[in-house]
Order: structure tokens, then C-alpha cells, then sequence
């Protein structure tokens, strides 16, 4: 029987250019180093970008990967926690067959997995799901006999421990004639179910 791998959460603040964006997923990728998820968006701070991603690997393989991403120009903190120390949550769109025989139950049964109602479409609603990762696939199966017509998953979005990332301080501002490459509201997520 064989040992579990841990999981692990390498949350990074880098600057929002291309080029940075480049160089860390180029160095992420030649680590080999499984990725669960990988998400990407604007950080507290305007030319700021926060990347996290998980991966399922031994402690050595994390921690030289976490040391990659430090020696990246650009890349201003890079800070590694055990994925249970850290607060996640994904974001999934779910349009869902409405029939209007079924429309009572279907409301009851958003309502149970606080899912929100963004959009009315003729015979469907497209629904908003957010929580952890099993809470989405609990929902989207409590979903299925309504006829589930697609779904949109985010990677998941976590903050780690104090927000310890930046070690607390505010990341260095850049310079405000430099354009960003990501809009503040802009979310880059990749996860497996999404590809």
C-alpha cells in the first residue's frame, strides 16, 4: 500500500505583464510537476497579479518549484502552505433545463446550495455555483435530473494563511504609465474540468 502524496497550495504576487506572465508558467511547466489547479487574477494593488495553483507532490519537488518562481524577474513573493491550511473556493456556471412543471423544485433545490439565478433563457436558467471543490460537484449532481446543459468551472481561488503571500506587507506598486496586461476585473482560471 502506498503513501498518500500531500497536496499543496504555491500561491505567488508577481507584476501584471506579459512577459512575467510567460516566464511563470514556462517555469512551472518544466518542473513536471502535476498541477490540479491554476488560477490567475488581479491582486490588491493596481499592476499587481496573484497566481495560485495545487499540486499533488512530495515536499522536495513543491519546495524547488516555489524556489523557480522566486528567481523570476517579476515575480515580487512566492509563499508554499499544505492545502488544508488554506481557504479555498471555486466558482462554477451551470445553465439548467426550467420546465415550468419542474421550476418549484429546481428553485428549492438552488436554494439549498445557495446558487444564484444570473441569467433567464428560454427552457434553461443559468445558475452561479460557489464553494469548495466537493460542495460543486454535490450540486452539480443534485443538478442532473433537472437536465444539465453545460457547465463553466473556475480553478480555485485561495487564500492562504494571514494572507502570508506578501508577508503581510502591500507588494511594490509600479509605475502608473505602464499598462496592465490583465483589466482589474479579468480572471484567467484553468482547472482539469475546464479543459
Amino acid at each position: 500500500m502506498s503513501t498518500p502524496v500531500p497536496a499543496w497550495t504555491i500561491a505567488a504576487v508577481l507584476d501584471d505583464d506579459l512577459i512575467v506572465v510567460e516566464r511563470v508558467i514556462g517555469g512551472i511547466r518544466r518542473r513536471h510537476v502535476p498541477i490540479g489547479d491554476l488560477a490567475m487574477g488581479p491582486a490588491r494593488g493596481h499592476g499587481v497579479l496573484r497566481l495560485t495553483c495545487s499540486t499533488h507532490s512530495d515536499w522536495p519537488a513543491t519546495q524547488r518549484l516555489a524556489n523557480q518562481l522566486r528567481r523570476i524577474v517579476g515575480v515580487q513573493a512566492v509563499s508554499v502552505h499544505a492545502a488544508g491550511d488554506c481557504l479555498t473556493r471555486e466558482q462554477a456556471l451551470v445553465r439548467v433545463r426550467a420546465t415550468p412543471s419542474r421550476l418549484g423544485t429546481l428553485l428549492d433545490t438552488l436554494a439549498l446550495y445557495e446558487a444564484v439565478v444570473i441569467e433567464e433563457q428560454f427552457a434553461a436558467l443559468v445558475v452561479q455555483v460557489t464553494g469548495t471543490a466537493p460542495f460543486l460537484c454535490t450540486c452539480l449532481r443534485a443538478l442532473e435530473p433537472f437536465g444539465v446543459l453545460d457547465v463553466a468551472r473556475g480553478g480555485a481561488v485561495v487564500l492562504s494563511p494571514g494572507d502570508a503571500t506578501t508577508g503581510g506587507a502591500a507588494p511594490a506598486a509600479r509605475p502608473a504609465a505602464s499598462a496592465p496586461f490583465l483589466s482589474p476585473d479579468a480572471i484567467i482560471a484553468l482547472s482539469p474540468e475546464s479543459r
